[in-house]
């Protein structure tokens, strides 16, 4: 699989280069559980993507510093740059219109 975990010493690393999906979650949150294996499932049909999840349960501060605000929020980066923005539960469809849209531009 190609979910990474990102920590505050590596996140910036994770996402300099290419296209990432980067999954903001907490250990408590239902959706985010739901988000999980949608993920999981998607990594396993598109290995090529870079998906990292980051607990914010474990890492508090990237939620202030990236102003998190609700869980699951997903960011769509590419080459370190965020691109997109989308707060709430998406389906496999919805993702992989994202991947569509930026991963091929």
């Amino acid at each position: 699989m190609n979910i990474k975990y990102a920590t505050y010493e590596n996140y910036n690393e994770l996402i300099k280069e290419g296209f990432s999906i980067v999954d903001f979650f907490t250990n408590t949150c239902g959706p985010c559980k739901v988000f999980a294996k949608i993920l999981e499932e998607l990594s396993l049909e598109l290995p090529f993507i870079n998906i990292i999840k980051v607990n914010l349960s474990d890492y508090p501060a990237f939620g202030k510093e990236l102003n998190i605000d609700a869980v699951p929020t997903v960011l769509f980066i590419k080459d370190g740059k965020e691109v997109e923005r989308v707060v709430g539960l998406m389906s496999a469809d919805e993702v992989t219109e994202k991947i569509g849209q930026y991963y091929y531009e």
